[in-house]
């Protein structure tokens, strides 16, 4: 029996928050093969690079189970935008009156915590897309996301262990070279949140060579030398 996660929940939160934090109840259980977990893949696209004042413009995410990519379970959200920079508009391709359906800022993060749940996150350099979600939450429920994490770069780091030398680019591009993967939807925050999954299984794969085979070994911030 695991011990319960003490939080209180506030009655007044909407539902869909109140359903998150539900989730985490109990206290997740990571000692379990890594070939036996749940993760969530995830991308962000914005109209800038500082979390505090810049806009989501998209979300796409894929879930990973037993160790597989589940493209049927997937999440592709678009934003309105009430204002936007032009100057990201040519990497991105999402224009503020594009033809994409896009949806509220509310409904975005409606969805995407009905998405990942309690699943640990996963992303390349998912420190800025956790940072940019959890301002954007902050504006309805004054709270953030609890699930653990896990970042691409970090782990390519942890696998190149002292061949990993500083100034080394560790570019989404840059490693789907190395390990050939195609990338034929780059810029696009699905397509990038699928290129990333494919990332992820590569290098747990080869981490799991060395002793990686937990969730704990995995979550641990360390190389493997």
């Amino acid at each position: 029996m695991f011990g319960l996660f003490k939080r209180k929940i506030n009655e007044a939160l909407p539902d869909c928050w109140k359903e998150y934090l539900a989730n985490f109840s109990e206290k997740q259980n990571l000692n379990i093969p890594i070939t036996e977990s749940k993760f969530v893949v995830l991308d962000v696209e914005s109209n800038g690079l500082d979390p505090k004042k810049d806009k989501i413009l998209s979300i796409g995410a894929v879930r990973i189970n037993n160790n597989k990519i589940d493209t049927s379970n997937s999440l592709e959200i678009f934003l309105n935008q009430s204002e936007f920079n032009p100057e990201a508009a040519p990497i991105h391709g999402i224009l503020k009156n594009g033809k994409t359906e896009k949806i509220s800022e509310q409904d975005a993060m409606r969805k995407l915590v009905e998405f990942i749940n309690s699943d640990i996150i996963v992303g390349h350099s998912i420190v800025f897309d956790i940072a940019i979600i959890n301002e954007t939450i902050k504006k309805y429920v004054n709270d953030k996301l609890l699930n653990k994490s896990l970042d691409t770069v970090l782990l390519y780091k942890r696998f190149k262990g002292g061949d990993f030398k500083v100034g080394d680019s560790t570019s989404l591009d840059v490693l789907c070279d190395e390990f050939k993967i195609p990338k034929s939807d780059r810029h696009n925050a699905a397509g990038d949140a699928l290129i990333t999954a494919i990332l992820f299984l590569k290098l747990i794969s080869r981490l799991k060579q060395r002793g990686v085979i937990n969730l704990s070994d995995l979550l641990k911030n360390k190389r493997l030398l």
